[in-house]
């Protein structure tokens, strides 16, 4: 067994017992874990109210090779994201990167990137003055680019249409949904833009065309979305 320090984002947490919770974290050096944290539900015990989702904090844990989960021993709140949780907008979209983030990493797998890009856009987000939804599109293409499912070779000029499974597509390539210039434009410029949300009018419909190609990719079904639909639709 180790004792590590390292950052991490809580990307969930359930209760594990009366005065305890698993919490699940993203790592810059670890990827994905899962941590026990002892005593965490005790009003006033030191771990209180430091793992909420979308935290993110500094903590020391030991890791035992070959163990779920693993054991928390101390932590610091960095930045409790306060500006996503009071804005209710944001709280709902900024959960779909944040569930993305959490599908696509591996325990035990380095993601400097991933973890990266979702501290940027979490931060990022805390800023924004925007609608929530053409951040949220923005932050979850640039998610599936440090996943590694970028939008494909049909970028630019070229681009004329949407597939589900490829990204953008060129003329006489198959596509799922042609696009129109005002989508066209809306991908090439959030996707060009790599450190913040740049303020343009976004259609609806270019996140619509995104969430679906993040579930095609990832090939799983998003709470955060159902949410979403329930609320917006």
């Amino acid at each position: 067994m180790s004792q590590e320090r390292t950052e991490a984002i809580v990307l969930r947490g359930v209760d594990f017992s009366e005065t305890s919770r698993i919490v699940t974290l993203l790592c810059p050096d670890r990827g994905k874990v899962a941590c026990l944290a002892a005593g965490a539900r005790r009003p006033n015990h030191a771990l209180s109210g430091l793992l909420d989702t979308f935290n993110r904090i500094e903590m020391v844990y030991y890791w035992k090779d070959g163990r779920s989960v693993q054991r928390l021993g101390e932590a610091t709140l960095l930045d409790g994201m306060a500006a996503i949780k009071r804005d209710l907008d944001k709280a709902l979209y900024a959960a779909f990167p944040l569930e993305m983030a959490y599908k696509a990493a591996q325990e035990n797998e380095p993601s400097p990137e991933l973890y990266g890009m979702l501290r940027r856009g979490l931060e990022d987000m805390g800023r924004w003055n925007g609608p929530a939804r053409t951040h949220a599109t923005w932050f979850a293409l640039q998610l599936a680019a440090a996943i590694g499912y970028s939008l494909g070779d049909g970028e630019g000029d070229r681009a004329v249409g949407f597939s589900f499974s490829n990204g953008l597509t060129g003329p006489g390539e198959e596509r799922d949904h042609r696009l129109t210039a005002a989508e066209a434009e809306a991908l090439a410029t959030l996707a060009a833009a790599r450190d913040a949300c740049p303020e343009i009018a976004c259609p609806a419909s270019v996140f619509d065309l995104l969430r679906q190609f993040v579930v095609r990719q990832l090939e799983s079904e998003f709470r955060s979305l159902r949410v979403l639909d329930q609320m917006y639709t």
